[in-house]
């Protein structure tokens, strides 16, 4: 299979989404799917749109996705990562919009996250900021890029020097572990960011603007494009227990060097 071509209609998708969010930002009615939980027309409309595009070029391909579309050949979230089915379809593992708070209150932060995965295997990935005008590929084995340029992970090898960036769960509470790491990043980092996008939080640590990285609750659609950025980036992104990450509980760890992972996983350890 050539894995460009999947790129090239993931890049489209995103793209075209990224049309339907432009002038939008802060200006659209919303709903709550749960408490703080947000929804638009407007991740339905682009969620519709990222869908038309890919099943138009790869019918075959099977798709999971944050918003629910009757009808398609979609997989539920347990079907995908290590869970999915015996015949591991190539799915395409989507949020529309991620960063929907940022994208109703007008922050510029947010864009879609596409992904291609077969089984657990994450094979090209895409994040787009259309805010910025900020392209974020990888395919696998090929590194990531950011506009075309190739981008890496920084070099940083302490938690004392390292910009860190956490993604809380939508009900957060004080035993939640991203809280219990937040305050670790607080006491021992250089600096802490919360994007509000966890899929840009892991774009910006693949192209060396953060070192660290705590969204041990995610899902798929969160993380899966973000996972294979940090890997082409040359970073290290694990499961929260130290494990290769399951796209079925997309929750991660993520440092740009090993030095890094290593300190703030001895950190973690000795909180808990």
């Amino acid at each position: 299979m050539n894995l460009r071509e999947y790129l090239a209609a993931a890049v489209d998708a995103a793209r075209a989404a990224g049309l339907i969010m432009k002038g939008k930002a802060g200006r659209i009615p919303f709903r709550e799917k749960g408490w703080a939980d947000l929804v638009t027309e407007t991740d339905v409309a682009c969620q519709r749109e990222i869908m038309r595009i890919l099943f138009q070029r790869f019918p075959e391909t099977w798709f999971v996705g944050e918003e629910a579309v009757p009808g398609a050949r979609c997989l539920k979230e347990t079907q995908c990562g290590r869970l999915a089915p015996v015949d591991r379809p190539l799915t395409w593992i989507v949020d529309p919009i991620d960063g929907t708070t940022n994208f109703v209150h007008g922050v510029p932060m947010f864009g879609p996250s596409i992904a291609l995965a077969r089984g657990n295997d994450l094979l090209c990935g895409v994040f787009f900021n259309p805010s910025a005008d900020e392209l974020f590929t990888a395919v696998k084995g090929e590194g990531a890029y950011l506009n075309g340029e190739a981008v890496s992970v920084s070099s940083v090898t302490k938690m004392e020097y390292a910009l860190a960036s956490v993604s809380f769960p939508t009900q957060t509470s004080f035993d939640s572990p991203d809280y219990l790491a937040f305050q670790e990043m607080v006491r021992s980092c250089q600096a802490i960011r919360r994007s509000g996008s966890t899929a840009l939080n892991l774009a910006y640590l693949a192209a060396g603007r953060f070192d660290l990285l705590s969204c041990q609750t995610a899902h798929a659609w969160d993380s899966a494009a973000g996972v294979l950025l940090v890997r082409e980036a040359g970073g290290i992104i694990t499961a929260p227990d130290g494990g290769e990450v399951d796209l079925a509980h997309a929750g991660v760890v993520a440092a740009s060097t090993p030095q890094l992972y290593e300190e703030f996983r001895r950190t973690l350890a000795q909180r808990a």
